[in-house]
């Protein structure tokens, strides 16, 4: 996976939302998306970390 990508819950962290609020930000951006078994990831701009 490319080093851009992070996961929903790393990008709550850094932005100090919850994990809905995340998912929120994520559809809202049109961000892309990879769905793995336990975790979301997304393809955010490298400004959002």
């Amino acid at each position: 996976m490319q080093n851009a990508w992070m996961s929903l819950a790393d990008l709550a962290d850094a932005r100090g939302i919850s994990l809905t609020e995340a998912r929120a930000l994520a559809d809202r951006e049109h961000w892309p998306k990879v769905f793995r078994l336990h975790d979301t990831f997304v393809l955010a701009p490298r400004c959002a970390a």
